[in-house]
């Protein structure tokens, strides 16, 4: 009898459009991606996108609170928070969050995470010593060592684009001021002293300055110290409220969220002739803002739809695009460094 073959299912012809089904389930998208925080599906989860909306993907999801993700430096490896043990630890994955693990397997309470520039070691904050501390350790959570082992309160670290150097606050003057020292905690000393609040410390990407809030004028003014010479200088005048600065890559210029008008405004400004641009002018709240790894774009947290949601747009704020699809958590994006 003859049979027809045009109507023989081929194995092939089969198989293949389900394994594209598959890859398109977990592939990344075009471009820069960010890793942010939402709420979505119940619990706090870690979701990935591409810098235009696309390939939207859930890359951690656990019944636990998963929140902070930073990208390393490969764009190969992600931190993050979580409580699925019980208590807040440090927890490593894979790009597609898979392999993860607690890196940090303590009792205690741990935040802050951050990566080396080589991405060899990790910074953390933890109370494991019964006030949060300054913690260094390798990549794994391994040879974990107290960097600020003092009996006050230690926090907000930050690494040096070379590695040479971590930045921090302390309480240790009765003050909160911001600290600079050595990886292994030698030569440590206090960056633009003040009788004022100093805090949420940011190195410029060539280590020669270092960004950073203080209550000195009045209210919370972004100022900039020279770490050679130690002058600083405000960089966003002291007539309304200013939240952390971020460096754009090439170090010319900052981003924060600041209050000029009484509601949250994305401006940037120029480090060396201190012109300062509002890019956002909306009447909604606009925060968290974070270059991309080329410097062409800014992300931030918005409200404006009424809920927070992320937005990315061109540095002078123009072309914006909701890429989040859906509500966000108010946790700052973390942009993946290779495309």
């Amino acid at each position: 009898m003859h049979r027809d073959r045009r109507t023989k299912p081929r194995i092939g012809s089969v198989i293949a459009p389900c394994i594209a089904v598959a890859l398109a389930a977990i592939a990344p998208a075009a471009g820069f991606e960010l890793a942010f925080v939402s709420d979505r599906d119940g619990s706090a989860d870690i979701y990935a996108v591409g810098d235009d909306g696309s390939g939207l993907r859930r890359l951690i999801g656990d019944d636990a609170e998963d929140t902070s993700p930073a990208w390393a430096p490969d764009g190969a490896r992600l931190l993050f928070l979580s409580d699925r043990d019980g208590d807040q630890d440090v927890y490593l994955a894979d790009p597609r969050g898979r392999h993860t693990r607690d890196i940090t397997q303590s009792d205690a309470f741990e935040e802050s995470p951050a990566w080396s520039p080589d991405g060899q070691q990790i910074l953390f904050v933890s109370d494991r010593d019964d006030n949060l501390e300054v913690y260094v350790a390798g990549a794994d959570g391994g040879s974990a060592r107290n960097l600020t082992a003092d009996p006050v309160w230690d926090g907000s670290p930050a690494w040096s684009p070379s590695g040479n150097l971590i930045a921090w606050v302390t309480d240790r003057a009765e003050n909160q001021e911001v600290a600079v020292a050595a990886p292994d905690g030698s030569g440590m000393r206090i960056v633009a002293t003040h009788t004022a609040w100093d805090g949420d410390p940011a190195f410029s990407p060539d280590g020669t300055q270092l960004a950073f809030r203080t209550h000195r004028d009045g209210n919370i003014s972004v100022y900039v110290c020279d770490l050679d010479t130690g002058e600083a200088r405000s960089v966003s005048g002291p007539e309304c409220w200013n939240e952390p600065a971020e460096w754009s890559p090439d170090g010319s210029k900052l981003a924060w969220a600041s209050s000029p008008t009484g509601n949250r405004e994305i401006v940037v400004a120029d480090v060396a002739s201190g012109v300062v641009v509002n890019i956002s002018n909306a009447s909604s709240n606009e925060w968290a803002p974070r270059w991309s790894p080329d410097g062409a774009k800014i992300a931030f947290l918005s409200d404006r739809g009424g809920d927070v949601r992320l937005f990315v747009a061109n540095v002078d704020g123009s072309g914006v695009v909701e890429v989040g699809g859906g509500p966000v958590l108010d946790v700052p994006c973390s942009w993946r460094p290779e495309p």
